[in-house]
């Protein structure tokens, strides 16, 4: 007796499998909602103008196509665009539709396994059981906290989105190729011709659906023969070369030539890495503990075949895994197709372009099928013990505690991924000798105010030497000696570490921090001379053109500091610091009520407050407000008191060239003493 028979899957069991897989993702993403932007979502999100839609006009619908320059995964920018359109950036509604797609592909997955498992060939042996095979494997696969960086890592929707679509056209390849008439199939084969656009516009990785159809065709429609092969390979050139040629014309090889200059890997050793990737990530798939789960691996380079050893063990694997899967294909295609299906999705990123050695968000299009051979030894061994009840019991719980096990596991690496904090202390704990996560939880630590751990984390990463490029090294040298400069103002350490910086590379960073080391010195010219070169390689920067309209300010040019205060502020409109330059030049140009209204969208923002308080004291003397005077300096009597202003005053003053507004302390003593107008008296005089 089998757990269920596939003739009776009706609507309403479709239904249920959907309302299933939707509580579940609820309950175990549903806490991935609040999750913060990390990495790379800032300059492909965040700081990314071009999918920023303010309009649904052509014009703006096709900038959001683009990225640096060229049209780049342009589906998943224009789904980026609209998302902004709708909520701005708001991370909730980004949320929202990375765990639907999720949704969607678990549920086109579910389809797609039962279709295939009730096609001819395979109908015998799996049609009674594929509802339960085909949901047992969905679940294994949704549920699995691998996705979770496909997932909740925002801009990872580029993966989910290619998966989505992925299966989509695989699922309309099947409908079009089995159906018995001929206007369906040509409605069926446009949908999949569309969805393998869609896909492949969402990332370039999708170019491997033709193989795949290919190979589905010939093991599980047509079964593998000689004669089968030769008469399929006519018919299979074309889209291969169609697909080809979209891939030549798409992507830009040219940093497939350049990008090795960058990595402390050449191309030889990345192919030698990967087989060694591959089983990384099949033992975390199978065996996806929260201990061994994290953003970033610290992977070592295999730097030849026997170093390290498991190098050529890793090789000598994969050839036995897919040369056995090719010998027994005839006898056992659907898991031959499955094993095949795990590890030519993974040749595109796997293979010879410069990327990072290993990312778990790889996985999502590759590990699809993967579980399919779990399930079906799982229901095979339940069908097999009708006699032993015990077995059958112990099967089905350990099978339920497994998926909770998994489920749970996914929700802790959300709470995890909940901000950039939590997120890299996680990491730094489970690889501490990576530079790189050490380097990105110094940038938190900066981010806080937090001096002395960030250049701990900065200086054990240089330390520790294991980075992912040549760029890294030179951008965190940078940052301690933007910590010198900022923290203590030893100009010599910190000029330092910015001349050590162009060891490994020449840093928009390094330009950066050499600008602000000419700005603290007073050297406004030199000063606006290489902010303007760190500008011209991260144009995108906020943070460049606030600094380049504080040092236009400091030179006097009170219109050019506004207008690039205004360029920071259209980059990031949530930045604090180019409000208060253009307080400081209205104030300068005697346009009080105007610098005012300045300083209060600043306060909105939720910035220093007090800082505020000191401006718009000055500020309203000057203008001859003494009832809004009064309550500035009250309100900054109340947060920190009358000695702590004079310290907070006397802290600007050496920092002065760092700050818009620079109060004078003679001054300020003199407002602190300065008593309100006795009102009361004022209106019996004009009574009077």
């Amino acid at each position: 007796m089998t757990l269920m028979n596939w003739k009776s899957l009706t609507g309403k069991k479709y239904g249920l499998v959907f309302v299933t897989l939707l509580l579940v993702l609820l309950a175990i993403y549903g806490n991935s909602f609040n999750a913060l932007w990390h990495f790379d979502d800032f300059d492909n999100i965040v700081n990314n103008r071009q999918v920023h839609l303010k309009n649904l006009s052509w014009t703006e619908l096709k900038n959001t196509l683009y990225f640096l320059g060229h049209i780049s995964r342009p589906a998943a920018r224009l789904s980026f665009g609209l998302n902004y359109y709708f909520g701005r950036l708001d991370v909730f509604g980004y949320h929202v539709v990375n765990v639907t797609l999720h949704l969607l592909s678990s549920f086109l997955l579910f389809l797609v396994i039962h279709r295939t498992l009730n096609l001819p060939l395979l109908r015998e042996e799996y049609g009674r059981s594929s509802f339960t095979i085909s949901f047992l494997a969905t679940l294994l696969w949704s549920v699995n906290p691998v996705q979770v960086t496909a997932v909740t890592y925002l801009i990872q929707r580029m993966s989910s989105m290619a998966g989505l679509f992925f299966l989509l056209a695989m699922f309309a390849y099947i409908r079009g190729r089995t159906s018995q008439d001929r206007q369906h199939s040509i409605l069926f084969y446009g949908l999949c011709g569309a969805s393998f656009l869609l896909s492949f516009g969402s990332k370039e990785n999708a170019l491997m659906l033709p193989v795949i159809l290919f190979l589905y065709d010939l093991f599980l429609i047509q079964g593998l023969s000689t004669e089968n092969i030769k008469k399929n390979l006519k018919i299979i050139a074309i889209p291969m070369l169609a697909a080809v040629l979209l891939g030549l014309w798409w992507i830009d090889f040219k940093p497939v030539i350049e990008g090795y200059q960058t990595r402390y890997f050449t191309l030889v050793e990345r192919l030698l890495t990967q087989p060694r990737v591959i089983f990384l990530y099949l033992t975390l798939l199978f065996y996806p503990v929260p201990t061994r789960l994290a953003f970033f691996y610290d992977v070592h380079v295999s730097r030849s075949l026997f170093e390290p050893w498991t190098t050529a063990a890793a090789i000598l694997g994969m050839a036995l895994i897919i040369g056995g899967a090719l010998l027994k294909a005839r006898r056992w295609p659907l898991i031959s197709f499955c094993v095949l299906f795990f590890f030519l999705n993974h040749v595109i990123e796997g293979s010879i372009l410069p990327l990072e050695l290993a990312y778990e968000h790889r996985n999502y299009i590759p590990s699809m099928f993967l579980f399919v051979p779990v399930a079906i030894l799982m229901v095979h061994v339940y069908d097999h013990c009708t006699d032993k009840q015990i077995i059958r019991r112990l099967l089905i719980v350990a099978v339920a505690v497994m998926l909770a096990l998994q489920g749970l596991t996914t929700y802790k690496r959300n709470d995890v991924l909940a901000d950039e904090k939590t997120l890299w202390m996680d990491n730094v704990e489970k690889t501490p000798r990576s530079s790189r996560v050490r380097a990105l939880l110094g940038k938190v630590l900066l981010m806080e105010g937090n001096y002395e751990r960030a250049l701990e984390e900065f200086q054990a990463a240089l330390k520790s030497d294991r980075w992912i490029n040549r760029a890294e090294p030179a951008i965190y040298h940078c940052y301690v000696g933007n910590i010198y400069l900022d923290m203590s103002g030893d100009e010599e350490k910190a000029r330092t570490c910015y001349t050590k910086s162009l060891e490994y590379a020449t840093t928009h960073e390094y330009y950066n921090g050499m600008a602000m080391l000419f700005l603290k010195k007073g050297d406004f010219d030199a000063a606006e001379a290489t902010i303007v070169k760190a500008i011209a390689l991260k144009p995108g920067n906020t943070d460049y053109h606030s600094n380049h309209a504080l040092i236009l300010l400091k030179e006097g040019d009170l219109d050019g500091a506004m207008a690039s205060s205004r360029k920071a502020l259209d980059l990031a409109e949530d930045h604090s610091s180019p409000l208060t330059i253009i307080a400081e030049a209205l104030r300068r140009k005697g346009l009080y009520a105007e610098s005012a209204s300045y300083w209060g969208y600043y306060l909105q923002k939720r910035a220093d407050r007090n800082y505020a308080y000191l401006a718009l004291m000055d500020l309203h003397d000057a203008a001859g407000k003494d009832r809004e005077f009064a309550e500035a300096r009250d309100l900054l009597l109340q947060g920190i008191g009358s000695q702590a202003v004079l310290d907070f005053v006397q802290g600007i003053q050496q920092r002065k060239n760092f700050y818009s507004y620079v109060p004078v302390p003679e001054r300020i003593v003199f407002l602190l003493k300065k008593k309100q107008p006795d009102r009361g008296a004022a209106r019996r005089d004009k009574a009077l």
